[in-house]
């Protein structure tokens, strides 16, 4: 009996081996169940990320080409009030430029019309001069008195005019002044 219960032996072993295998085969198609189905989360919070990252690249293209436009827009505007400025700078001078020559220009006929009144004038008081010295002679016209020892001792003048008489005495002759 001790060849059939070697065999038992050996056949309960088996069979413990057996039940053992299944139970470790049981076991990893758990974990690996377990483990698929750990990956399978996995990869859907992967897509979700990755559609995310897509979504933002997206965004923030569409923020820099909005900032390019804007920049864009912003210096267009700069350069045209630029130019307005330059153009308005430029009529501005150009006004003070004209008023300048405008000025110079009336300046110089007032001095043309100065000079020709002075010449007018100093021909005038020349010949007043020669008509009235041809023949004539310059008498006293106005003399100064001393001052008067009396309290209201201020200077007066006194003349001696013969109107209507001819010759040389006090008071004949021009005294013109022009």
């Amino acid at each position: 009996m001790c060849s059939g219960g070697a065999r038992q032996e050996r056949n309960r072993q088996k069979e413990q081996a057996r039940q053992q295998q299944e139970e470790y085969e049981a076991m990893a198609a758990a974990r690996e169940a377990q483990l698929a189905a750990l990956a399978a989360e996995r990869q859907a919070i992967a897509d979700q990320q990755a559609a995310r990252l897509t979504q933002l690249n997206q965004q923030r293209d569409d923020a820099i080409a909005a900032a390019e436009t804007n920049q864009n827009v912003i210096t267009e505007q700069a350069n045209i009030t630029r130019t307005n400025l330059i153009n308005q700078r430029d009529a501005d001078v150009a006004s003070a430029n004209a008023l300048r020559q405008q000025a110079q220009a009336t300046e110089q006929a007032m001095m043309t019309q100065m000079a020709e009144s002075k010449a007018a004038g100093n021909a005038v008081s020349s010949s007043l001069r020669a008509l009235s010295k041809a023949g004539q002679e310059q008498g006293k016209t106005a003399t100064v008195s001393k001052k008067r020892r009396k309290p209201q001792g201020s200077r007066q003048t006194t003349a001696s005019l013969s109107i209507g008489s001819t010759g040389s005495g006090s008071g004949s002759g021009s005294n013109l002044s022009i």
